[in-house]
C-alpha cells in the first residue's frame, strides 16, 4: 500500500475555517428550507383530500346539484400546482447542495450525491413504486385522479339528468362550459405532474 506523498499537489483550493462555517450554516439553512417546504407539501396534500371529500359529500347529499362536483378539478389544479411548486424548489435546493455547495466543501457533504445514486436504480421508478411519479402514484391520484373522477361523475350525472328532463339551454350551456373547464384543468395538472417527474 502506497503512503500518501506530501509532495503531490492538491488541485483543490484550501477552504478557510470561516468559509467552511459560512457554508455549513448555508447548508443547515437550506436543509431547514427543505423541511419547511416538505411540511407545507403535506399540508397542501391534506387540504386537497379534505376539500375534495367535502365537495364530494355536498354533491352526493344534494343529487340535484351535481354541478358542485366541477369545483373539485379546479381546487385540485390550484392545490396540485402549489404541491408541484414546493416539489420543484425542494429539487432545486437538493441540486444546489449536490452540485455547488458540496463541491465548495471539498465533497465532504455527500448525502445528496449518495441519495441521487441510490435512487437512480431501475427498480425505484416502477409503476407501483412509491418513488416513481407515474399516474398510479398516490400523490398524483390525490390531485389528478380525484379531479378526473369528479369530471367523469359530473359528466355522467349531467347526461343522466338531461335524459330524465332536458334543462333550459342556459343551464345546459353553463354545465357544458364548466365540464369542459374541468377537463381542461385536469389535463393541465396532468402535464404539470409529468413535467415535475422529469426534473
Amino acid at each position: 500500500m502506497r503512503e500518501p506523498d506530501d509532495s503531490e499537489p492538491d488541485d483543490r483550493e484550501p477552504v478557510s475555517a470561516t468559509s467552511t462555517q459560512v457554508m455549513l450554516a448555508e447548508y443547515a439553512a437550506l436543509r431547514t428550507e427543505v423541511e419547511r417546504r416538505a411540511n407545507t407539501q403535506w399540508s397542501v396534500f391534506a387540504l386537497q383530500l379534505a376539500s375534495a371529500g367535502a365537495i364530494g359529500s355536498v354533491a352526493v347529499a344534494a343529487t340535484a346539484d351535481s354541478a358542485v362536483l366541477l369545483l373539485v378539478p379546479l381546487s385540485s389544479y390550484l392545490l396540485g400546482s402549489r404541491y408541484i411548486l414546493h416539489d420543484f424548489h425542494i429539487k432545486l435546493i437538493r441540486r444546489y447542495l449536490r452540485e455547488s455547495l458540496s463541491e465548495r466543501l471539498a465533497d465532504d457533504i455527500r448525502w445528496e450525491t449518495w441519495r441521487t445514486e441510490a435512487l437512480a436504480g431501475p427498480t425505484t421508478r416502477g409503476w407501483f413504486s412509491v418513488t416513481g411519479w407515474n399516474f398510479v402514484h398516490s400523490t398524483r391520484l390525490a390531485f389528478e385522479g380525484v379531479g378526473m373522477l369528479a369530471v367523469l361523475c359530473a359528466g355522467f350525472a349531467g347526461v343522466y339528468r338531461w335524459s330524465q328532463r332536458a334543462p333550459a339551454w342556459p343551464v345546459a350551456v353553463g354545465y357544458a362550459v364548466g365540464w369542459l373547464l374541468g377537463v381542461g384543468v385536469v389535463l393541465l395538472l396532468r402535464r404539470a405532474f409529468r413535467r415535475a417527474s422529469d426534473l
